[in-house]
C-alpha cells in the first residue's frame, strides 16, 4: 500500500532533479520493462538523456497509483517548476491511468515509475 509520504518524498526528488537549471524538460512514467531498454527507447523517440528510477521494486496497482498522483501534483500549479518544466507537449494533456501493453503478472515486484529528462543544449 503506497503512503503519502512515499509519494511526497518521490514528488521532491522530482523537483530536485528538475530545478537543476541543466534540465530543460522531463517526463514521469510507469514501466515494467528494464530501465536499460526503457532509457534506449525514450532516448530514440523523445530524446531524453537521463533517466532515473523514482521508486522501483513494486507491484503493479501501487506503481500505477504513484505515477497518478505525481501527474496530478506536477499539474497542480502552473507557476510551479514541475509544471513549467514538464513536457511541454504532454503537461496540458489529460492523465490517462495505464499499464500500457503489461505482460507482467499484477502482483509481481517489478514494477517502476521513472522521471526521464533532457539537458537543454540537446533538444528533441
Amino acid at each position: 500500500m503506497l503512503t503519502s509520504k512515499e509519494v511526497d518524498h518521490c514528488l521532491n526528488t522530482a523537483w530536485a532533479i528538475a530545478a537543476s537549471p541543466y534540465v530543460h524538460q522531463f517526463m514521469i512514467g510507469f514501466t515494467a520493462q528494464p530501465l536499460k531498454m526503457r532509457r534506449s527507447q525514450y532516448g530514440a523517440v523523445h530524446g531524453y538523456q537521463y533517466l532515473v528510477l523514482l521508486a522501483d521494486r513494486m507491484n503493479r496497482a501501487d506503481a500505477l497509483s504513484l505515477e497518478e498522483n505525481l501527474q496530478l501534483a506536477v499539474k497542480q500549479d502552473r507557476r510551479h517548476t514541475l509544471y513549467r518544466k514538464y513536457c511541454d507537449v504532454r503537461r496540458d494533456e489529460r492523465y490517462y491511468r495505464s499499464a500500457g501493453p503489461a505482460v507482467t503478472n499484477e502482483l509481481d515486484l517489478v514494477h517502476a515509475v521513472y522521471m526521464a529528462w533532457w539537458e537543454e543544449e540537446y533538444p528533441r
